[in-house]
């Protein structure tokens, strides 16, 4: 599961990930388009296996709240609909 993951993650650009965050209406600004675009391109190990705590915190701080709300549902969902996967 992790090799496809890993090309999934590759793969992602820009684009892609704003094209997916509006489908979850999830409005950013540019400069917190970057925080997760590279949260994803360099911690999605960490994020998926290990504790997003800091990674959580950090977006927290850095993204405006509401979108930081409606991100943390999209994460709990996915991961509980995924987990026996990972």
């Amino acid at each position: 599961m992790i090799s496809y993951i890993k090309e999934y993650i590759e793969s992602l650009d820009k684009d892609k990930l704003n094209t997916l965050l509006i489908k979850n209406d999830i409005s950013l600004n540019v400069d917190e388009l970057n925080i997760i675009y590279n949260h994803i391109k360099n911690d999605w190990y960490d994020f998926i296996y290990e504790d997003p705590t800091p990674i959580l915190n950090d977006l927290e701080n850095n993204i405006n709240k509401d979108s930081y709300n409606k991100l943390f549902e999209v994460y709990k969902k996915a991961k509980e609909k995924y987990s026996i996967y990972l």
